[in-house]
């Protein structure tokens, strides 16, 4: 049936429709007001259409698949219901009603008044989140200098909390004494006791306590940059749905003003969430034991603060930093890592600064002479120029810049016109004088439309391609699957339009025959340079290793008739896009090859198998091969992509074991060397996973394959964590373990092709939820195309035949002796160069094929040469010397052959 012909079989909308769903919501929301716990989404559901029926337009689905009624009140409830809010949706999909909800059923009983009264709730909340907001006016001469609208969003969430701290009561719940000891102590002690609870802080009895970690997160996350709106939300909202009494809601202006931040605090802070937490309330208490013109000193006086926060135990340096900033922004600086301040003062210190050995004090000073030199300008050491002043390290700067991006690789025309570029869309001029200030105005101006994390993102690649790139500098990119470099020379960058197109360019000496394969390079490097997501990714801990792959005779060369930039014709720059072309149309990634040629390479019967191979790949996305070892699962992955045409950068192998993790597989902390000597500090890594999603998301017209070899030595669910769930729902985003407040999905291009060895009895099989995530292939003999295929390259090849006849022998003779099939050989243990050699039969026997016979028949090892006569039928089959061969082996009782 054709899609025009559904859409004609859908009932039409019925008049009553408007009202019939606003008094469904009105229902779900008194339904709400009724329980003293969250209810489930279904049981919501069951409820509401108890007091408003579902009739067959109700009932209908929607193109997604959804029933209409209830993806209507899904969706409402979770967008206006909950942004006003009046309610608080849980993690698990259930929802518990807020004060503020309560209220509003009793200020409007009609359920158009509701609905209209959410409606205008929730503009203004989308107005709020998305304003650009001046902050306040600093004296640069004076106070350091946080001048974006970020920052005047964090201002405004967090000031109605620190009045709450200052007087003991609630932003939240007015009346209540959130912040009073009693609440910050009973915080204080289940967070010690229960060091990793779950987000909603299962077991905390004080809805004081619950209502105090709400706030305090209020203070955590509203500054952060990276962390998008909605986790800031999740984590302020946990703590209140299991409150004993009906919790407040978050309060709008408040819920808005989390969109937005200033500070970039870095996974590894962002990602230990409980680390923050237990900070934040130590130092509460640590305030509520001092005297009282101690705890009011600290509101006026920014060291005094500071002092507070050092002495207190059990606070994080970071946590901190933060804070200071938060209380005190006129004073402190948006580095939060102790050493990355020290390393700032040590590296940007002048005659002119007054320094007092104090190093918060003289990173001030510091900061004031910059934002002085800038005009009045706000300073940011965690982006280009600066970050590479103070982390410099010695022998010069390296960058890694991606050259194959909107489904292009621009890497041979940056070679043939001398250049490096990245893409910036929306940017239509440079200023006159690229500064820090001035590019991150430019980018915040035409991006404004991004989330804050990936506008910071883009912010960070401008800055560093603009301004941190300097003339001598390495820079890398990644053309197919090879590495080229080249030298960034002394040339300003440059805003070039091509086809619709905007590219940032530097001019670059390309070494003209240095193209070694990425998976030749060494292993520091090769992970380094696949898979990232970023535009630019500074490489200077790679300098050395990266300078020593140029040949020692061999100059970096730009074209003769580049040597001006000026004069490039901007035109020739993308010869694959021209201002006439529209844009092209995105095509579904699909793994294609001539099935046939690639079957016969195999030495397939026919190419059935590889064609159903490569239609289950297409439609699920996901399969497994599994079958006995030796059947040649993995070379027949390698040949597959191979013959799809893959490059080294579209596939990705890896192999699971018993002790692989999520940390492994997708993301986790590793150690990363700092800019102390020899320091080193902890941050999240993606892994292969996570990183060739990226590319491929980066391309969504090519395919992309992650092979995982035995994929059932691991814990399946384990190493996927919470992405077994995308398994099954592709288009699906959940949030990462580490990377808190980045959503994530797997794009409808990655394929996962996983091999498993059925023999292997040392672990479990793959459970039934796996299954279902997964199509399995058999690679077993009795497939009909694979059956001979050991006699077909025997014939191929020009070895004797008879090598096909020993491995059937063998493998019948395991049947016989009550082995499972599974357990059987596979044709590639005879698949080898010089096999057919006696020595190497011999030696295939004795180090191979009979020890894993001895172990299947464990118990009974003793008769595994009687049973099976190797050299025996080795003579017979003609594939050994008779004087070599041990014919008198074979003294099987013929009665008791078949017995064990």
């Amino acid at each position: 049936m054709t899609e025009n012909a559904m859409e004609t079989l859908e009932p039409a909308q019925d008049p009553e429709w408007t009202t019939r769903y606003r008094q469904r919501l009105r229902a779900a929301m008194e339904e709400l007001a009724n329980q003293s716990e969250p209810i489930s989404l279904q049981k919501l559901q069951e409820l509401a259409a108890l007091r408003v029926p579902l009739n067959d337009y109700d009932a209908s689905v929607t193109k997604s698949g959804a029933v209409r009624a209830w993806n209507n009140l899904g969706w409402i409830l979770t967008t206006g219901f909950e942004h006003a809010g009046w309610l608080h949706a849980t993690a698990d999909g259930g929802f518990r009603i807020a004060q503020q909800g309560v209220e509003a059923l009793a200020a409007h009983s009609d359920p158009q008044d509701l609905y209209e009264a959410c409606n205008i709730a929730y503009r203004d909340w989308d107005q709020l989140r998305k304003a650009v907001l001046t902050p306040p006016i600093a004296d640069p001469e004076s106070q350091v200098v946080h001048d974006t609208s970020g920052f005047a969003h964090a201002q405004r969430a967090t000031a109605p909390v620190i009045a709450a701290w200052r007087s003991g009561g609630s932003a939240f719940s007015p009346g209540v004494d959130a912040w009073g000891s009693n609440s910050a102590t009973a915080l204080r002690d289940f967070l010690s006791d229960n060091p990793d609870p779950d987000g909603p802080l299962a077991g905390l009895a004080s809805d004081e306590a619950r209502l105090l970690a709400a706030e305090l997160w209020v203070l955590l996350v509203s500054p952060l940059s990276d962390m998008v709106g909605s986790t800031k939300r999740s984590r302020v909202r946990n703590p209140l749905i299991p409150m004993a009494q009906t919790p407040p809601g978050l309060p709008w202006d408040i819920s808005a003003h989390l969109e937005q931040g200033f500070i970039h605090a870095g996974q590894a802070m962002i990602a230990t969430p409980w680390v923050m937490l237990s900070s934040a309330v130590n130092l509460l208490v640590h305030w509520h034991e001092q005297p009282v013109e101690v705890r009011e000193a600290v509101w006026d006086d920014p060291w005094a603060f500071c002092d507070l926060t050092g002495e207190a135990a059990g606070v994080d340096a970071r946590v901190a930093a933060l804070l200071c900033v938060v209380v005190h922004p006129g004073s402190f600086t948006t580095v939060l890592r102790p050493t990355d301040r020290e390393a700032i003062v040590q590296a940007l210190r002048t005659d002119e600064d007054s320094l007092t050995g104090d190093v918060e004090r003289d990173l001030k000073a510091i900061t004031l002479r910059l934002q002085s030199e800038a005009g009045g300008a706000a300073v940011r050491y965690d982006q280009a120029p600066l970050l590479q002043a103070w982390s410099d390290a010695e022998g010069g700067r390296a960058w890694l810049v991606r050259g194959e991006v909107d489904q292009q690789n621009r890497v041979p025309t940056w070679v043939r016109q001398g250049i490096v570029s990245i893409t910036v869309g929306k940017l239509t001029q440079l200023p006159k004088e690229p500064t820090q200030k001035s590019l991150s105005d430019l980018v915040d101006e035409h991006y404004s439309d991004l989330q804050v994390v990936k506008r910071e993102a883009k912010k960070r690649d401008v800055l560093s391609f603009a301004l941190g790139m300097s003339d001598g500098d390495l820079v890398a990119t990644v053309d197919g699957g090879a590495l080229r470099m080249g030298v960034v020379q002394d040339e300003p960058a440059r805003l070039q339009s091509i086809g619709g197109m905007t590219l940032l360019t530097r001019a670059v000496a390309w070494y003209p025959d240095l193209a070694p394969e990425v998976k030749s390079l060494p292993g520091s490097i090769r992970t380094r340079v696949r898979f990232k997501g970023e535009d630019v990714l500074d490489l200077t801990d790679l300098a050395g290793a990266l300078a020593a792959l140029r040949p020692k005779d061999e100059e970096a060369e730009r074209p003769e008739d580049l040597e001006d930039l000026a004069e490039l014709d901007s035109a020739s720059l993308d010869e694959t896009t021209s201002p006439e072309e529209p844009t092209a149309v995105v095509e579904t990634a699909v793994l294609a090859c001539d099935d046939e040629a690639l079957a016969a390479r195999l030495h397939h019967a026919d190419s059935t198998w590889i064609s159903e191979l490569l239609v289950s790949l297409n439609e699920r996305r996901q399969v497994v091969l599994e079958g006995p070892p030796g059947t040649g699962k993995t070379f027949l992955v390698q040949a597959l992509l191979e013959a799809c045409g893959l490059t080294e950068a579209q596939s990705a192998l890896v192999q699971f074991h018993p002790t692989y993790s999520y940390e492994d597989f997708v993301e986790g902390f590793r150690p990363v060397a700092t800019s102390d000597a020899g320091g080193a500090s902890l941050t999240v890594t993606p892994g292969p996973l996570k990183r060739i999603a990226e590319e491929a998301r980066n391309a969504p017209s090519k395919p992309f394959v992650l092979v995982i070899d035995e994929i059932n030595r691991a814990n399946i669910a384990k190493v996927f964590g919470e992405l077994y769930f995308l398994l099954e729902y592709r288009g699906a985003e959940v949030e990462l373990l580490y990377s808190a407040g980045e959503r994530f999905a797997l794009p409808p291009n990655l394929f996962i092709i996983g091999t498993m060895n059925t023999a292997d009895r040392s672990i479990a099989l793959l459970d039934a939820a796996m299954r279902r995530r997964f199509v399995f292939l058999s690679m077993d003999s009795e497939e009909p195309a694979l059956a001979g295929m050991l006699h077909r390259w025997c014939e191929a090849t020009g070895r004797p035949t008879a090598l096909a006849d020993l491995r059937d022998r063998l493998n019948a003779e395991m049947t016989k002796r009550g082995l499972d099939p599974a357990l059987a050989f596979g044709p590639s243990y005879f698949m080898r160069e010089g096999v057919e050699n006696p020595t190497s039969l011999d030696r295939l026997w004795r180090r191979e094929l009979r020890p894993m016979l001895v172990e299947h028949h464990y118990g009974k090892h003793s008769q595994v040469d009687a049973w099976y006569p190797f050299p025996a039928w080795l003579y017979e089959l003609g594939l050994e010397h008779p004087a070599t061969a041990d014919a008198g082996d074979t003294s099987v009782d013929e009665a008791g052959a078949g017995e064990e």
